[in-house]
Protein backbone atom coordinates (compact mmCIF):
# COMPACT_ATOMS: atom_id res chain seq x y z
CA UNK A 1 0.00 0.00 0.00
CA UNK A 2 2.80 2.42 0.83
CA UNK A 3 4.15 2.23 -2.73
CA UNK A 4 0.92 3.49 -4.32
CA UNK A 5 1.67 7.15 -3.51
CA UNK A 6 3.45 7.62 -6.85
CA UNK A 7 0.36 6.74 -8.97
CA UNK A 8 -1.35 10.14 -8.47
CA UNK A 9 1.92 11.89 -9.37
CA UNK A 10 2.21 9.94 -12.62
CA UNK A 11 -1.43 10.70 -13.45
CA UNK A 12 -0.89 14.43 -12.89
CA UNK A 13 2.20 14.39 -15.12
CA UNK A 14 0.34 12.53 -17.87
CA UNK A 15 -2.58 14.95 -17.69
CA UNK A 16 -0.22 17.92 -17.87
CA UNK A 17 1.49 16.43 -20.93
CA UNK A 18 -1.86 15.86 -22.65
CA UNK A 19 -2.99 19.37 -21.73
CA UNK A 20 -0.13 20.86 -23.77
CA UNK A 21 -1.67 19.48 -27.00
CA UNK A 22 -5.23 20.18 -25.92
CA UNK A 23 -4.73 23.84 -25.01
CA UNK A 24 -4.15 24.58 -28.67
CA UNK A 25 -0.83 26.34 -28.24
CA UNK A 26 2.63 25.67 -29.61
CA UNK A 27 5.06 24.05 -27.15
CA UNK A 28 8.21 26.16 -27.56
CA UNK A 29 10.24 24.40 -24.86
CA UNK A 30 12.49 22.61 -27.38
CA UNK A 31 12.37 25.16 -30.20
CA UNK A 32 14.94 27.83 -31.03
CA UNK A 33 13.47 31.32 -31.37
CA UNK A 34 14.97 33.26 -34.26
CA UNK A 35 15.78 36.76 -33.06
CA UNK A 36 14.67 39.52 -35.44
CA UNK A 37 17.50 41.68 -36.70
CA UNK A 38 17.27 45.21 -37.93
CA UNK A 39 15.83 48.43 -36.57
CA UNK A 40 12.21 47.40 -35.99
CA UNK A 41 10.54 49.09 -33.05
CA UNK A 42 8.92 47.12 -30.24
CA UNK A 43 5.52 47.98 -31.72
CA UNK A 44 6.55 46.83 -35.21
CA UNK A 45 7.90 43.54 -33.83
CA UNK A 46 4.42 42.74 -32.49
CA UNK A 47 3.13 42.50 -36.07
CA UNK A 48 5.96 40.28 -37.30
CA UNK A 49 5.50 36.53 -36.74
CA UNK A 50 7.87 34.88 -34.29
CA UNK A 51 9.96 32.32 -36.17
CA UNK A 52 11.21 29.11 -34.57
CA UNK A 53 13.82 26.72 -35.89
CA UNK A 54 13.25 23.13 -34.83
CA UNK A 55 16.05 20.80 -33.69
CA UNK A 56 14.53 17.89 -35.64
CA UNK A 57 11.43 17.10 -37.65
CA UNK A 58 10.25 14.82 -34.85
CA UNK A 59 10.58 17.53 -32.18
CA UNK A 60 8.93 20.13 -34.40
CA UNK A 61 5.93 17.91 -35.08
CA UNK A 62 5.58 17.12 -31.35
CA UNK A 63 5.59 20.85 -30.52
CA UNK A 64 2.55 21.57 -32.70
CA UNK A 65 -0.93 21.77 -31.12
CA UNK A 66 -2.33 19.89 -34.15
CA UNK A 67 -1.32 16.85 -36.17
CA UNK A 68 0.60 17.25 -39.44
CA UNK A 69 1.97 14.34 -41.46
CA UNK A 70 4.69 15.46 -43.87
CA UNK A 71 5.20 13.31 -46.97
CA UNK A 72 7.87 10.65 -46.55
CA UNK A 73 8.18 9.39 -50.13
CA UNK A 74 9.49 12.37 -52.09
CA UNK A 75 9.69 12.08 -55.89
CA UNK A 76 13.38 13.01 -56.09
CA UNK A 77 16.65 12.35 -54.24
CA UNK A 78 15.95 14.88 -51.52
CA UNK A 79 17.81 16.40 -48.64
CA UNK A 80 15.95 15.77 -45.36
CA UNK A 81 12.91 18.01 -44.89
CA UNK A 82 13.69 21.17 -42.94
CA UNK A 83 10.96 22.60 -40.76
CA UNK A 84 10.32 26.05 -39.32
CA UNK A 85 7.31 27.34 -37.43
CA UNK A 86 5.97 30.88 -37.48
CA UNK A 87 3.72 32.18 -34.71
CA UNK A 88 1.54 34.97 -36.12
CA UNK A 89 -0.41 35.69 -32.92
CA UNK A 90 2.61 35.57 -30.57
CA UNK A 91 0.69 33.19 -28.30
CA UNK A 92 1.33 29.91 -30.11
CA UNK A 93 -2.18 29.64 -31.53
CA UNK A 94 -2.04 31.00 -35.13
CA UNK A 95 0.75 29.07 -36.78
CA UNK A 96 2.33 28.53 -40.16
CA UNK A 97 4.47 25.42 -40.50
CA UNK A 98 7.02 25.42 -43.31
CA UNK A 99 8.66 22.30 -44.72
CA UNK A 100 11.25 22.54 -47.46
CA UNK A 101 13.77 20.38 -49.26
CA UNK A 102 16.05 20.52 -52.27
CA UNK A 103 17.78 17.90 -54.39
CA UNK A 104 20.80 16.10 -52.96
CA UNK A 105 22.43 16.63 -56.35
CA UNK A 106 23.89 20.14 -56.37
CA UNK A 107 23.52 20.50 -60.15
CA UNK A 108 19.75 19.88 -60.07
CA UNK A 109 17.34 22.75 -59.52
CA UNK A 110 14.64 20.86 -57.61
CA UNK A 111 12.74 22.60 -54.80
CA UNK A 112 9.88 21.45 -52.59
CA UNK A 113 8.08 23.90 -50.30
CA UNK A 114 5.07 23.00 -48.17
CA UNK A 115 3.19 25.37 -45.87
CA UNK A 116 0.45 24.46 -43.42
CA UNK A 117 -1.64 27.09 -41.60
CA UNK A 118 -4.03 26.40 -38.74
CA UNK A 119 -5.96 29.57 -39.58
CA UNK A 120 -7.84 30.48 -42.74
CA UNK A 121 -5.72 31.83 -45.56
CA UNK A 122 -6.69 32.66 -49.12
CA UNK A 123 -4.30 31.49 -51.79
CA UNK A 124 -4.49 33.02 -55.27
CA UNK A 125 -3.88 29.47 -56.49
CA UNK A 126 -7.31 28.43 -55.21
CA UNK A 127 -8.57 29.70 -58.55
CA UNK A 128 -6.79 26.78 -60.22
CA UNK A 129 -7.99 23.49 -61.63
CA UNK A 130 -10.02 21.35 -59.22
CA UNK A 131 -8.32 18.02 -58.40
CA UNK A 132 -9.61 15.10 -56.36
CA UNK A 133 -7.42 14.00 -53.44
CA UNK A 134 -7.83 11.02 -51.13
CA UNK A 135 -10.38 11.06 -48.29
CA UNK A 136 -12.78 12.99 -50.56
CA UNK A 137 -10.73 16.18 -50.25
CA UNK A 138 -10.84 18.62 -53.16
CA UNK A 139 -7.70 20.57 -53.98
CA UNK A 140 -6.90 23.28 -56.49
CA UNK A 141 -3.86 23.11 -58.74
CA UNK A 142 -2.35 26.08 -60.53
CA UNK A 143 1.37 25.37 -60.44
CA UNK A 144 0.99 24.78 -56.70
CA UNK A 145 -1.58 22.64 -54.92
CA UNK A 146 -3.83 24.07 -52.21
CA UNK A 147 -6.35 22.21 -50.08
CA UNK A 148 -7.99 22.27 -46.67
CA UNK A 149 -8.71 19.47 -44.21
CA UNK A 150 -9.97 19.71 -40.64
CA UNK A 151 -9.20 23.42 -40.32
CA UNK A 152 -5.65 23.10 -41.68
CA UNK A 153 -4.79 24.92 -44.91
CA UNK A 154 -2.09 23.35 -47.08
CA UNK A 155 -0.03 24.67 -49.99
CA UNK A 156 2.51 22.51 -51.83
CA UNK A 157 4.93 24.03 -54.32
CA UNK A 158 7.25 21.74 -56.28
CA UNK A 159 9.62 22.65 -59.11
CA UNK A 160 11.72 20.16 -61.03
CA UNK A 161 13.22 21.10 -64.41
CA UNK A 162 13.96 17.45 -65.20
CA UNK A 163 10.34 16.35 -65.64
CA UNK A 164 7.20 17.48 -67.43
CA UNK A 165 4.61 19.84 -65.97
CA UNK A 166 2.12 16.95 -65.95
CA UNK A 167 4.53 14.77 -63.93
CA UNK A 168 5.10 17.63 -61.47
CA UNK A 169 1.33 17.85 -61.00
CA UNK A 170 1.03 14.08 -60.45
CA UNK A 171 3.95 14.07 -57.98
CA UNK A 172 2.46 17.03 -56.10
CA UNK A 173 -0.91 15.29 -55.79
CA UNK A 174 0.85 12.14 -54.56
CA UNK A 175 2.66 14.13 -51.85
CA UNK A 176 -0.63 15.75 -50.81
CA UNK A 177 -2.28 12.34 -50.49
CA UNK A 178 0.57 11.22 -48.22
CA UNK A 179 -0.29 14.14 -45.92
CA UNK A 180 -4.01 13.24 -45.64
Amino acid sequence: MKKLWFIPIILVLLLFGCQQKQNGALDTSKLEKVEETGDATEEQLKSIPITYNVPSLKEGLKALPFEVTPPEDLPFEAMPLKMTIEDFSHDGKELRVNFDSVSKKKDESIILMITVHNFKVEYAESLGQEVQLSDGIVGYYNGTLTFEKDGLYYNIGYTNQNISAEQIKEDTIDMANQML
